[in-house]
Parts: structure tokens; sequence; C-alpha cells
């Protein structure tokens, strides 16, 4: 049996060009038989799997796009949400100090605990390994964001609700705290330490100055007493409210007083209008809220 495969090649031109004959072996034959095959399989098989990673990989990437929009508009909402949270720890704070309740929130108290991020932490998901560390770390820290917030809307209501049952009880100190603003205005001076318009020197401010135009309504802050209605050195114009438990405000500068010693006033009560009488750069009320005589700052007791 021959061992070879023998191939003869005539040229075109006889006399010119002698006949070719060549041999290639039969196992050569048969291996190129059986390689060309494979490697066309093989070649099929590389190409469809590179096509199916390259599809799955847009995928991801789209996801991925979809996702970090998600993650910027979540956190916009829990910044929000800090926001309100915020709000609501300060009215908090300022309802207990009406109701005379001691702060839900002590110094360097931890409300958090102790604890890492969830374990369903999306930094193990395969879209989260396509973005950026600094991308996995805004996610990592949005969880934490979350937990926090949570954690802290529990300590909130826990909070209100000890608050409510309190207010609930001491209704007659409510309405007799000065709650509410006395006039609207600019507020052109504090309450604290500040430099004197009239000497240049320091100087303490008892109250809180609210500046408008002559003639805007003052109106009581609270239920109580009327007790002084006057002129009064560098008040001008004053009007003392006693609200009882300790509480009296005063209301200095005044243009017209419209009640007189003795009249129980309301909560919203219009009792004068601002001016300019006494010792004043210009029209605006000093506002002042004392305790047991001492001048606390009046910020401290208005919610609106």
């Amino acid at each position: 049996m021959a061992k070879y495969y023998e191939i003869v090649v005539f040229p075109g031109d006889l006399k010119k060009s002698k006949v070719r004959r060549f041999r290639i072996p039969k196992f050569f034959v048969w291996f190129v038989s059986l390689l060309v095959p494979c490697f066309f399989a093989v070649s099929s098989y590389m190409m469809w799997n590179y096509t199916s990673h390259e599809l799955a990989c847009k995928k991801i990437i789209r996801t991925a796009d979809v996702y970090k929009a998600q993650v910027a508009d979540l956190e916009k909402k829990v910044r929000q949400a800090q926001t309100q949270v915020s709000r609501v720890r300060e009215l908090d704070e300022k309802l207990r100090v009406i109701a005379n309740l001691k702060p839900a929130y002590q110094s360097g108290e931890n409300l958090w605990g102790i604890g890492g991020i969830p374990e369903d932490d999306p930094s193990s998901n395969d879209v989260v390994c396509t973005l950026s560390p600094e991308e996995s770390e805004r996610i990592r820290q949005l969880h934490y964001d979350l937990f926090r917030l949570e954690r802290q809307s529990k300590f909130e209501q826990k909070s209100l609700k000890e608050l409510h049952d309190k207010l609930i009880s001491r209704r007659d100190l409510l309405d007799s705290t000065p709650s509410i603003r006395p006039a609207y205005g600019y507020e052109t001076s504090g309450f604290g330490y500040r430099i004197s318009p009239f000497t240049g020197h320091k100087q303490f401010h008892e109250g809180l100055d609210i500046a408008n135009r002559k003639g805007t309504p003052v109106i009581a802050p609270a239920n109580g007493l009327v007790v002084f209605t006057g002129r009064k050195g560098g008040f001008g114009n004053l009007v003392i409210i006693d609200h009882g438990h300790g509480i009296t405000t005063r209301y200095g500068h005044l243009s017209k007083i419209l009640v007189r010693v003795g009249q129980h006033v309301k909560r919203g009560e219009k009792i004068a209008e601002i001016g300019n009488t006494g010792r004043s750069t210009g029209p605006h009320l000093h506002y002042e809220v004392r305790l047991n005589g001492v001048p606390v700052n009046p910020r401290r007791y208005i919610l609106n």
C-alpha cells in the first residue's frame, strides 16, 4: 500500500517546461483534514464567547450608568431627608425647653451604636464592580447615611411621642409660654454681646431686635397678664406681660400701645405697633424673654 499521494503538475507548454511531481505523505493529509475542522470549531467558539462577553459587558455598563443616576438621585433625597430630620430635631429641642423637659440629646451621646455596612452592601455586586473606588465608596457611604437616618427617625419618633404626652399634661404651661414670633421683620440684633451703636463699646444685648416699618403689628406670643404699659428709659414705649410660671416678656420702642395694665391677652392678640421711641436708631421691636427675672435667649422659644 502506497504511503504517499503523488501530485503531477503539467505545464501549459510541455516543450518549455517539465512536468512536476510532488509527493505528500498520507499521514500529513489525514492530520490536516482533522486539524482544519478543529481550528474552525475552536475559532467559532472563541468568536461566540467573545461576542457574548462583549454584549454582557455592554449590558453591565448600561446598568451601571442607570445605577449611578439612581445613586445620585438617592443622595439628593438623603440630603433632603437629613435636613428635615435636623429641623425636627431643632423643633424637638425648642419644645423641650418650652415644656421644661430634659434634652433628648445629651452631649457626646452616640445614637447610632456600633456597626458596619449591612450584609447586602452593593459593593459585592457585579454592577458595582464596574464602578471606580470613589463611586463604590459613595455607595457605601450612602448605605451608612440611610442606616443613620433610619436610626435617627426612630429616635425622633420616640422622643416626640414622649414630648406629646408631656405637653398634653402641661397644656396650661404651654399656653402661657411664649412660642411664636411677636412681629415679622428683619432680625437686626440677637441675644448676647454686641458693639453698641451708641457707645461703640462691647455691651450685652438682653433681647432680640426685629426691624420693620413703623406701625407693624406686635402680637402676644402667649397667654398672659399685662403688668406694665408706658414709657421706661431707653425702652421708650414699653409693654410687659406676665405669663406665669416665672416667665415675662418685654416689648420696647413701640409707636402705639393697644393694651392696658390688668388686661388678659391671648396668644396671637395684637398688643402694640412697632415704633422708634426711646434709645433707638430706627423703627424696630426690642423683644425680651425673662425667666424668674433673668433674660434668656428669645430664639429658644420661637417655633415659627
